[in-house]
Protein backbone atom coordinates (compact mmCIF):
# COMPACT_ATOMS: atom_id res chain seq x y z
CA UNK A 1 0.00 0.00 0.00
CA UNK A 2 1.38 3.40 -0.99
CA UNK A 3 1.92 6.16 1.55
CA UNK A 4 1.20 9.61 0.13
CA UNK A 5 3.23 12.44 1.68
CA UNK A 6 2.37 16.03 0.73
CA UNK A 7 5.32 18.39 0.85
CA UNK A 8 4.26 21.92 1.80
CA UNK A 9 5.90 25.21 0.92
CA UNK A 10 9.49 25.32 2.12
CA UNK A 11 9.44 21.66 3.21
CA UNK A 12 11.77 18.81 2.30
CA UNK A 13 11.42 15.04 2.63
CA UNK A 14 13.85 12.22 1.88
CA UNK A 15 13.01 8.51 2.12
CA UNK A 16 14.19 5.04 1.15
CA UNK A 17 10.72 3.52 1.42
CA UNK A 18 9.43 2.20 -1.93
CA UNK A 19 5.85 2.67 -0.70
CA UNK A 20 6.21 6.45 -0.39
CA UNK A 21 4.84 8.88 -2.98
CA UNK A 22 6.02 12.45 -2.42
CA UNK A 23 3.70 15.17 -3.75
CA UNK A 24 3.53 18.93 -4.22
CA UNK A 25 0.00 20.06 -4.93
CA UNK A 26 -0.87 23.25 -6.80
CA UNK A 27 2.61 24.57 -7.56
CA UNK A 28 2.53 28.04 -9.07
CA UNK A 29 5.76 30.03 -9.05
CA UNK A 30 7.23 27.49 -6.61
CA UNK A 31 9.43 24.67 -7.89
CA UNK A 32 9.47 21.02 -6.86
CA UNK A 33 13.01 19.67 -6.99
CA UNK A 34 13.04 15.86 -7.04
CA UNK A 35 16.25 13.85 -6.66
CA UNK A 36 16.67 10.09 -6.87
CA UNK A 37 19.48 7.55 -6.65
CA UNK A 38 18.22 4.51 -8.54
CA UNK A 39 20.83 2.16 -7.10
CA UNK A 40 19.97 2.73 -3.43
CA UNK A 41 16.35 3.82 -3.93
CA UNK A 42 16.89 6.99 -1.91
CA UNK A 43 14.82 9.87 -3.13
CA UNK A 44 13.61 13.23 -2.00
CA UNK A 45 11.64 16.29 -2.88
CA UNK A 46 11.94 19.91 -1.77
CA UNK A 47 9.25 22.57 -2.35
CA UNK A 48 11.21 25.73 -3.25
CA UNK A 49 9.33 29.00 -2.64
CA UNK A 50 11.84 31.79 -3.32
CA UNK A 51 15.16 32.09 -5.16
CA UNK A 52 17.68 33.37 -2.59
CA UNK A 53 18.14 32.76 1.13
CA UNK A 54 18.43 35.99 3.12
CA UNK A 55 21.11 34.52 5.38
CA UNK A 56 19.33 35.54 8.58
CA UNK A 57 18.52 32.07 9.90
CA UNK A 58 19.41 28.49 9.20
CA UNK A 59 16.02 26.97 10.00
CA UNK A 60 14.31 27.73 6.67
CA UNK A 61 16.97 26.67 4.14
CA UNK A 62 14.52 24.35 2.33
CA UNK A 63 12.43 27.38 1.34
CA UNK A 64 15.08 28.95 -0.92
CA UNK A 65 16.47 27.57 -4.19
CA UNK A 66 20.11 28.43 -3.50
CA UNK A 67 20.13 26.57 -0.17
CA UNK A 68 17.43 23.93 -0.79
CA UNK A 69 19.23 22.13 -3.62
CA UNK A 70 22.44 21.42 -1.64
CA UNK A 71 20.37 20.62 1.46
CA UNK A 72 18.32 18.00 -0.43
CA UNK A 73 21.40 16.46 -2.02
CA UNK A 74 23.15 16.32 1.35
CA UNK A 75 20.22 14.50 2.94
CA UNK A 76 20.13 11.97 0.08
CA UNK A 77 23.86 11.31 0.49
CA UNK A 78 23.39 10.99 4.27
CA UNK A 79 20.88 8.17 3.62
CA UNK A 80 23.27 6.27 1.36
CA UNK A 81 22.76 7.99 -1.99
CA UNK A 82 25.63 8.97 -4.24
CA UNK A 83 26.08 12.36 -5.91
CA UNK A 84 27.28 10.66 -9.11
CA UNK A 85 24.21 8.40 -9.36
CA UNK A 86 21.59 10.91 -8.25
CA UNK A 87 19.53 12.63 -10.91
CA UNK A 88 17.24 15.62 -10.60
CA UNK A 89 13.86 16.46 -12.07
CA UNK A 90 12.12 19.80 -11.61
CA UNK A 91 8.65 21.20 -12.18
CA UNK A 92 6.92 24.51 -11.53
CA UNK A 93 8.12 28.08 -11.94
CA UNK A 94 4.94 29.40 -13.53
CA UNK A 95 4.23 33.08 -14.02
CA UNK A 96 1.05 33.35 -11.99
CA UNK A 97 0.56 37.15 -12.11
CA UNK A 98 -2.32 37.91 -14.44
CA UNK A 99 -2.85 41.63 -13.75
CA UNK A 100 -2.09 43.82 -16.78
CA UNK A 101 1.19 45.68 -16.44
CA UNK A 102 2.48 43.56 -13.57
CA UNK A 103 3.96 40.68 -15.55
CA UNK A 104 7.36 42.39 -15.63
CA UNK A 105 7.22 43.19 -11.90
CA UNK A 106 6.69 39.79 -10.32
CA UNK A 107 8.86 37.20 -12.00
CA UNK A 108 9.13 34.88 -9.02
CA UNK A 109 8.70 31.70 -11.07
CA UNK A 110 11.37 32.79 -13.54
CA UNK A 111 13.77 33.78 -10.73
CA UNK A 112 13.13 30.51 -8.88
CA UNK A 113 13.85 28.51 -12.02
CA UNK A 114 17.08 30.38 -12.76
CA UNK A 115 18.35 29.88 -9.21
CA UNK A 116 17.35 26.18 -9.07
CA UNK A 117 19.22 25.56 -12.34
CA UNK A 118 22.26 27.48 -11.07
CA UNK A 119 22.24 25.53 -7.78
CA UNK A 120 21.99 22.21 -9.62
CA UNK A 121 24.93 23.22 -11.79
CA UNK A 122 26.99 24.26 -8.74
CA UNK A 123 26.32 20.84 -7.22
CA UNK A 124 27.27 19.04 -10.44
CA UNK A 125 23.78 17.56 -10.71
CA UNK A 126 22.39 16.10 -13.90
CA UNK A 127 18.91 17.36 -14.85
CA UNK A 128 17.02 14.32 -16.13
CA UNK A 129 13.68 16.02 -16.78
CA UNK A 130 11.71 19.21 -16.34
CA UNK A 131 8.31 20.82 -16.81
CA UNK A 132 8.66 24.51 -16.03
CA UNK A 133 7.36 27.95 -16.92
CA UNK A 134 4.05 28.83 -18.47
CA UNK A 135 1.13 30.28 -16.54
CA UNK A 136 -0.64 27.24 -15.10
CA UNK A 137 -0.31 25.48 -11.79
CA UNK A 138 0.97 21.93 -11.48
CA UNK A 139 0.81 18.95 -9.18
CA UNK A 140 3.96 16.84 -8.94
CA UNK A 141 4.24 13.26 -7.69
CA UNK A 142 7.46 11.31 -7.13
CA UNK A 143 7.21 7.53 -6.74
CA UNK A 144 10.10 6.25 -4.64
CA UNK A 145 9.75 2.66 -5.82
CA UNK A 146 11.13 3.69 -9.24
CA UNK A 147 12.03 7.39 -9.04
CA UNK A 148 9.32 8.15 -11.59
CA UNK A 149 8.06 11.76 -11.48
CA UNK A 150 4.70 12.79 -12.92
CA UNK A 151 3.33 16.28 -13.51
CA UNK A 152 -0.35 17.16 -13.90
CA UNK A 153 -0.90 20.67 -15.23
CA UNK A 154 -4.20 22.36 -14.43
CA UNK A 155 -6.41 21.78 -17.44
CA UNK A 156 -3.93 19.31 -18.94
CA UNK A 157 -2.99 15.66 -18.86
CA UNK A 158 -0.63 13.99 -16.40
CA UNK A 159 2.74 13.17 -17.92
CA UNK A 160 6.04 11.70 -16.82
CA UNK A 161 9.17 13.85 -16.83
Amino acid sequence: MRESVVIGMGELRVSRSPQVVLSCIGLGSCIAVCMYDGTTGVGGLVHVVLPKHDGRSDHDRAKYADTAVPLLLGKIIAQGGSRSRTTARIAGGSQMTLAPGLNATFRTGEKNLAEVLAALQREGMRLAGSDTGGSRGRTVRMYLDTGRVTVKTIGGDEREI
